[in-house]
């Protein structure tokens, strides 16, 4: 009972969170981590600095093309990140390198031209690839092709705005992991928010039933107080998981069973309400 009540308070009276970032040894193990492959050696990272600096002096970032990763360079990649909405950190990853090497492309683009033209080629030869685009690529941005960058970005937990930027062409370029094939394929064509709101349906939908369908003795309550409760009811759900060793349930398995805390909380929404108003007088 105690460990209830410590955890309901600390719950209705959360402390205030501290934002905490990563020291700079645990920050910097990972960026500056290279991409390792057969062909790395001291030849191929030079190459890839006097490529860097001739394409920062090509798009006005940088004066001097020393052929050394030196503090003006660095200067220009912090500038090229501020000017493209990316973290400033003046260290070239997956992101930086996709928004230097790749356009940003989408529908609707009034000039096409040849670079552009070629993007497009490449965006839709890896969404053929990979299953999301049925036609032979052919150049052309047009309705059929934002749908599949979409799909392609749903899948991958990316904004489905159907606009190919820079983290899209990172994903699209390898920065992912393998789909689960076994994963449900029934909401893929829906938007993420739509997806999202249809689950929040869902858990307050249980709760709804667990009210109207509760062994406790008593008269259920009118509907508009049963609906009052149950959207009350889903800000307690994380209590009742947290205080109670459910066992977790695999989501792609047995997707119903992820609704079952839900249920049980409309089920015992009498005892929870009357334990909230002892705890708060």
């Amino acid at each position: 009972m105690k460990r209830w009540k410590r955890s309901a308070i600390s719950f209705f009276k959360p402390e205030k969170s501290k934002v905490s970032f990563p020291d700079g040894k645990q920050f910097y193990l990972f960026t500056k981590r290279p991409i390792l492959h057969q062909d790395f050696t001291p030849t191929f990272v030079q190459d890839a600095i006097n490529e860097l600096q001739k394409r920062l002096h090509t798009q006005g970032f940088l004066a001097n093309i020393s052929g050394k990763f030196d503090a003006e360079t660095e200067e220009a990649v912090k500038e090229f990140q501020r000017k493209n909405n990316l973290y400033v950190d003046g260290i070239v990853g997956a992101l930086t390198w996709a928004c230097l090497c790749y356009p940003m492309i989408y529908r609707d683009m009034k000039i096409l031209t040849p670079k552009l033209q070629e993007s497009v080629n490449e965006l839709q030869s890896i969404l053929h690839k990979e299953g999301f685009f049925k036609k032979e690529p052919y150049g052309v941005f047009d309705r059929q092709t934002e749908r599949a960058v979409k799909h392609f970005q749903r899948t991958y937990g990316l904004k489905d705005d159907g606009i190919v930027g820079a983290a899209t062409w990172a994903v699209l370029l390898g920065m992912r992991q393998r789909k689960d094939v076994r994963s449900s394929k029934v909401f893929c064509f829906l938007p993420l928010q739509v997806f999202s709101f249809w689950k929040q349906f869902l858990m307050f939908g249980f709760i709804v039933l667990g009210i109207y369908h509760s062994p406790i003795p008593g008269s259920p309550p009118q509907l508009n107080t049963a609906l009052a409760t149950a959207y009350a009811l889903t800000y307690i759900v994380p209590f009742v998981l947290e205080c109670i060793p459910f066992k977790q349930v695999n989501e792609q398995t047995s997707p119903l069973f992820e609704y079952a805390p839900y249920m049980l909380t409309g089920i015992f929404w009498k005892p929870i309400l009357n334990f909230i108003e002892n705890l708060v007088n």
